[in-house]
């Protein structure tokens, strides 16, 4: 009788990512930082930590439109859009740069047996 194989197992995981542009036109990468969560809440989370960082800096109407999204609906779409299994973001500008938040949910497998494969770690900062 052959021995049956464990059948890998699926999470959802989600990739978070800052990416930063030298300047309003987005031609240029300054920085990009990549984080990984395990749950919609704790990716928007992420998001908007950042943005609340930034917020004091931002002028009037950026400020205004950045903390409606943090408090307001923003946050809350981008969870249910996480949910449904959509991407979701945000975006600003700040001091010249622009400024992008992405969140996209995949599928993360564990193969039974492979000790090599080190768990997922969850979203820094979080």
């Amino acid at each position: 009788m052959r021995e049956q194989q464990p059948v890998p197992s699926a999470t959802r995981v989600f990739w978070c990512e800052r990416v930063t542009y030298r300047t309003m036109e987005a031609d240029e990468i300054a920085e990009v930082s990549r984080h990984m969560s395990l749950d919609p809440a704790e990716a928007v989370r992420f998001i908007r930590l950042n943005v609340r960082a930034l917020a004091a800096d931002l002028p009037p109407m950026e400020r205004h439109r950045a903390l409606s999204w943090v408090d307001g609906g923003g946050c809350v779409g981008a969870i249910g859009s996480l949910h449904r299994g959509e991407p979701c973001g945000f975006s600003l500008s700040h001091r010249g740069a622009w400024i992008e938040w992405t969140v996209r949910p995949q599928l993360s497998f564990h193969v039974y047996g492979a000790a090599d494969v080190a768990p997922p770690t969850p979203c820094e900062g979080c």
